[in-house]
This record gives structure tokens, C-alpha cells and sequence, in this order.
């Protein structure tokens, strides 16, 4: 039996994928712990998948595809990258129609092991306190509770 780990793999965006990205733009549960540009449009959509090989050649993002059966189903990245002190920023989302599947999991856990080819060992996860399927993910995937949040400040999990 194949678990869902073997489903899933992380794949760079493709411009095919565009449409799947403006409607995480537009998905209020992706909205609250993210940051979406104004511009939610496709030809926006399309602008920011051309320019992740730069962003991530300038190690400023890495962003990948969380891909199950050549289907974009969400996305996993690193921001606010620092090789001095081998760290980063991880966030994630899955679409409405792929979530509670594990593939949120499945994909932060490569991330995990992908991130040291960037120089990155410790991955760092804000979570709103009432983001509790977010919760779950970051500490099925391994995450240790650093901090714990409150109505001001999100909980912090870190992997090392």
C-alpha cells in the first residue's frame, strides 16, 4: 500500500500552474496566514511563478509545488533565508479540495530535507493560534513548540 508520502513530491512552479495560485490568492483560509499581493490576477500569478528561479538563485525564496500526480495541490517555501546562522522562515498551503489528505505533512517533511542543500538546517513556522490545522501539520512533520503564541503573537515551531 502507498502512503502518501510516495504521492507527493516537490516540483518547481510551472506557468501552467498559474490558475491553481490565484485561487489560493483568493482562499480566505490561505489569505489569514499569508500575504497576497494586491494583484491576485492570472497575468500577476504568472509574474511571480517567472521570477521564482531568480528569487531563489538570490536565495531572497525557495518556493516548490507540493505535486501529487502531476497536480499542483498546494505549495511549501522558505523566506527570510540566512546561511550565517543556516536558517529560514517555512510556510504552506493546500487547496480547499487536497486538504486533510497529508499532503501538507508529506510536503513540509521534504522541504525539510531539501532546505540543507540551500544552507538552511533550522526551519522556523509562525502559526496563528487559531490555525490549528496548520498546528497539526507542523508538529506531524516533526516541528518542536518554541514559543507559545497568543491573540497578539503566533505560536513559533522550529525543526532542527
Amino acid at each position: 500500500m502507498r502512503s502518501v508520502t510516495d504521492e507527493v513530491s516537490l516540483r518547481g512552479w510551472r506557468v501552467a500552474d498559474a490558475p491553481r495560485l490565484v485561487a489560493a490568492w483568493h482562499d480566505p483560509a490561505i489569505i489569514v496566514g499569508s500575504s497576497p499581493p494586491d494583484d491576485r490576477s492570472i497575468t500577476s500569478a504568472t509574474r511571480w511563478i517567472e521570477g521564482v528561479g531568480v528569487r531563489e538563485q538570490r536565495l531572497l525564496a525557495v518556493d516548490r509545488v507540493i505535486d501529487v500526480a502531476g497536480e499542483c495541490v498546494g505549495e511549501v517555501g522558505l523566506s527570510e533565508i540566512d546561511q550565517h546562522r543556516g536558517a529560514a522562515m517555512v510556510g504552506w498551503w493546500v487547496a480547499d479540495r487536497h486538504r486533510g489528505r497529508g499532503y501538507a505533512v508529506a510536503g513540509l517533511r521534504a522541504m525539510v530535507d531539501l532546505a540543507p542543500s540551500f544552507g538552511v538546517d533550522v526551519l522556523v513556522a509562525q502559526i496563528a493560534i487559531a490555525n490549528l490545522a496548520s498546528v497539526a501539520v507542523a508538529e506531524r512533520a516533526g516541528f518542536g513548540l518554541l514559543r507559545v503564541g497568543s491573540a497578539e503573537q503566533p505560536h513559533v515551531y522550529v525543526h532542527r
